[in-house]
């Protein structure tokens, strides 16, 4: 029987957070921050550009063959981008491969919004993010596609 993956590692947002001061951020965010990331034509842009005038959502990605990632970039491809315009939110993905496979990701996915590459896993690297499918966790709340969008 196949050992079952550890659970995934996620960090909520709280108002407590935002209470920081102004300027002042955990060392490996201002570290990552100066970190370059691709975009589909190959533009190179500091991580920290994408978050630091603008709230973001960002979400790391595995690799743009994991299964699991591609169902869940399939379910934030249903977030309409009026949605996010409304509320003043990116919405980012960050892959770690070449920039050459954003195009046909964005294409098999559906997914319209913001998407990089940090190709030499240095922001994973500095973020802590593990390599290999041990460091998720089985079906995600996305696989199960139990997510709708819709106004309501």
């Amino acid at each position: 029987m196949a050992n079952l993956p550890a659970p995934p590692i996620t960090r909520q947002i709280s108002p407590r957070d935002r209470a920081r001061p102004s300027g002042r951020e955990p060392g490996e965010l201002r570290d990552a921050a100066r970190r370059l990331v691709v975009d589909g034509d190959g533009q190179r842009i500091p991580f920290g550009a994408l978050f630091r005038e603008h709230r973001a959502i960002v979400v790391f990605v595995r690799h743009f063959l994991c299964y699991t990632c591609k169902e869940y970039v399939e379910d934030l491809a249903k977030i309409p981008k009026n949605l996010l315009q409304d509320a003043k939110v990116r919405l980012i993905v960050i892959g770690q491969s070449s920039h050459h496979h954003i195009k046909p990701f964005c294409s098999l996915t559906g997914y319209p919004h913001e998407i990089y590459v940090d190709p030499e896993r240095e922001i994973y690297k500095i973020l802590g993010m593990k390599r290999g499918e041990a460091a998720t966790s089985g079906r995600s709340s996305s696989a199960r596609g139990d997510f709708d969008f819709r106004p309501r």
